[in-house]
C-alpha cells in the first residue's frame, strides 16, 4: 500500500494528538500518520509569517508572478501523481481529480499572469497643481482555512492570489486532507517561494481555526466551510481588536428546475452528474430536482435509466462516483435516509450500502419531497437527490428560493422567456442554464447569496485578487 508518510513528516511539522489520514476507499490503508498542531505552534505559524511580510510585499510583484507561473508548470508536470494522491486521500475518481488538478496548476499560472498588472488608477483634480493617483497594495498576514472536498483547488484559488498581492500566509486545510495541502506548499517551495510565506497548520478547527482567526496578526480570513462555521468564525473575527476583513463561502442547498420545454434525455445527465458526480460533496451539488408537472413522469423514467448505468467504486477504478470521504459523512447520509423514509418521502431508487472495504453507498432518490422536510432544507453533502413536483414556472422559482441558501441554480429549458425569468427571479449566485449546477471556470467570479456566503468578496477571476488588496488614495501637490 503506498505511503505518503515522507510528504506527512516533511510538511507538517506539529507536535500534538496523532491523526491517522485514511483512504475512505481502503478502511485499512493508512496514508501517513500525522501530528496535529497546538495551539503554540499555530502562534509561532503566524509568527514567521509576520516576519516574513516586510521581505514578501516589497519583492517586486512580477517576480511574485513568475514564482506562480513556475510553480503551476511544476504541478502541471506532476499532475497524474497529485491526481492519485487526491483519490487516495479524498475518495473521488481519477477523472474527477485530474481535472482538480488542471484547474488548480491553470489557477497557479492565471493568479501569476495577473501579478504583473496590479495597478491603482490616476483620477483628474480640481486643482491644476495637483496629481491624484492610487496604489494597491497587500493587507498583511491572511488566514486561509479550506475545505476537504475540493482539497487541492480551493487551496489554490485562496493561496494563489493572496500571494500574488504580496501577502503572506498561515493556511489550514481540513485534517481530513491535509497531504494535498502538503505537495502544494512543496511545489511552491520547488518554484522558488521562500520559507515562512506560506504557513501549513493542521488541526481541529475549533482549536487551530479558532486560535488563527482569533489572532490581532491576521488581516484577513478566507474560510470555505459550512455555515455553521462560517457564523461563529464572523462573531470571532467581530470581537477583536482589529479591523478584519472576512470572506466566506458556505454550504449550499442547490436545485435544478426542469422546465416543460426541457430536453428530458439532457435533463436526466445533468440531474445525475449534478447530484451524485464527486459523490454529491460539493456545496455545488445538484441536491433538489423541481419537476414541471407536464413532464414529470417522462422525466422520472429518463432519470433512473440514467441513474442506473452509475458505476460506484474505488476512484483509482472505471466508475463515475467514489466513496463516502469518512465514517462520520457516511453516517450522517444514512440518516438522511432513514429520516426520509419515515417522514413519508417515496424511495425510488438506491439508498443501501455497498459491501466493502471503503465508505460506499449507492446513489439515493427520493421523490414525493415537500419543502417543509429536512431533505429539501438541510445541506446533506452526500448522494441524496430529493424531487419535488412544481405546477408551473412561478411554482418552480418558489421552490428554488424555499431555502436558506443561495450557491447555484440550475434550470433546463428551451424556453427563452422560461430561462431569463429564471435567470432575473432566481436566489443564487451562480446560475447554470442547460449546464449541471456543478462546475466552475476560473476565470469567473463566485460566490454564494443568503447563508451561502458572506456576500462582500468574490473568489477567482480578477475578482478575487481585490479581497487581498488594499487601496491607497494619493495627492501629489506642487
Amino acid at each position: 500500500m503506498k505511503s505518503y508518510q515522507g510528504l506527512a513528516d516533511k510538511w507538517i511539522k506539529g507536535s500534538g494528538e496523532e491523526y491517522l489520514d485514511i483512504n475512505p476507499a481502503d478502511k485499512d490503508h493508512v496514508l501517513a500518520k500525522i501530528r496535529l498542531y497546538t495551539k503554540d505552534e499555530v502562534k509561532e505559524a503566524i509568527n514567521k509569517a509576520v516576519a516574513k511580510f516586510d521581505e514578501w510585499s516589497r519583492t517586486p510583484a512580477p517576480k511574485r508572478g513568475s514564482i506562480l507561473l513556475k510553480a503551476g508548470e511544476l504541478m502541471e508536470q506532476e499532475a497524474q501523481e497529485f491526481a492519485l494522491l487526491m483519490t487516495l486521500e479524498e475518495g473521488k475518481t481519477l477523472k474527477d481529480s485530474m481535472f482538480e488538478v488542471t484547474r488548480s496548476y491553470n489557477l497557479l499560472k492565471f493568479y501569476g499572469a495577473l501579478a504583473f498588472k496590479i495597478s491603482g488608477k490616476t483620477l483628474p483634480s480640481a486643482d491644476p497643481n495637483t496629481r491624484i493617483f492610487t496604489v494597491k497594495e497587500p493587507l498583511g498576514v491572511v488566514a486561509l482555512i479550506t475545505p476537504w472536498n475540493f482539497p487541492l483547488s480551493i487551496p489554490v484559488w485562496k493561496l494563489a492570489p493572496a500571494l500574488a498581492a504580496g501577502n503572506t500566509a498561515v493556511i489550514k486545510p481540513a485534517t481530513k486532507t491535509p497531504l494535498m495541502v502538503a505537495k502544494l506548499v512543496e511545489v511552491l517551495s520547488k518554484a522558488g517561494l521562500p520559507e515562512g510565506v506560506v504557513n501549513l497548520v493542521v488541526g481541529k478547527g475549533s482549536e487551530v481555526g479558532d486560535t488563527i482567526v482569533s489572532d490581532d496578526n491576521i488581516a484577513a480570513v478566507s474560510f470555505t466551510g459550512s455555515t455553521e462555521v462560517g457564523k461563529r468564525i464572523y462573531k470571532l473575527v467581530g470581537n477583536k481588536n482589529r479591523m478584519t476583513r472576512i470572506q466566506l463561502e458556505l454550504g449550499g442547498k442547490n436545485a435544478l428546475y426542469v422546465d416543460k420545454s426541457a430536453d428530458l434525455t439532457l435533463a436526466a445527465e445533468l440531474a445525475v452528474r449534478g447530484g451524485f458526480g464527486l459523490t454529491g460533496q460539493s456545496c455545488t451539488a445538484t441536491s433538489r430536482l423541481i419537476i414541471n408537472k407536464d413532464v414529470y413522469t417522462q422525466f422520472k423514467q429518463r432519470l433512473l435509466e440514467r441513474v442506473k448505468k452509475w458505476r460506484v467504486g474505488p476512484g483509482t477504478e472505471d466508475v463515475d462516483m467514489g466513496p463516502v470521504v469518512d465514517e462520520g459523512q457516511f453516517k450522517k447520509d444514512l440518516e438522511y435516509i432513514e429520516y426520509g423514509k419515515n417522514v413519508g418521502a417515496k424511495l425510488i431508487y438506491g439508498g443501501n450500502i455497498i459491501p466493502g472495504k471503503g465508505y460506499f453507498l449507492e446513489p439515493t432518490i427520493f421523490e414525493g419531497v415537500t419543502s417543509d422536510m429536512r431533505l429539501f432544507k438541510e445541506e446533506i453533502f452526500g448522494p441524496v437527490l430529493s424531487v419535488t413536483e412544481a405546477k408551473d414556472l412561478d411554482e418552480a422559482i418558489r421552490l428554488v428560493n424555499a431555502v436558506d441558501y443561495g450557491h447555484t441554480a440550475g434550470i433546463v429549458a428551451s424556453d427563452i422567456k422560461a430561462i431569463n425569468e429564471f435567470v432575473s427571479r432566481v436566489e443564487a449566485g451562480v446560475i447554470k442554464v442547460n449546464k449541471p449546477t456543478v462546475g466552475l471556470e476560473l476565470q469567473a467570479p463566485f460566490g454564494g447569496f443568503k447563508n451561502s456566503g458572506a456576500t462582500t468578496w468574490k473568489e477567482m477571476g480578477e475578482d478575487a485578487l481585490e479581497f487581498y488588496l488594499k487601496e491607497k488614495t494619493v495627492y501629489e501637490g506642487w
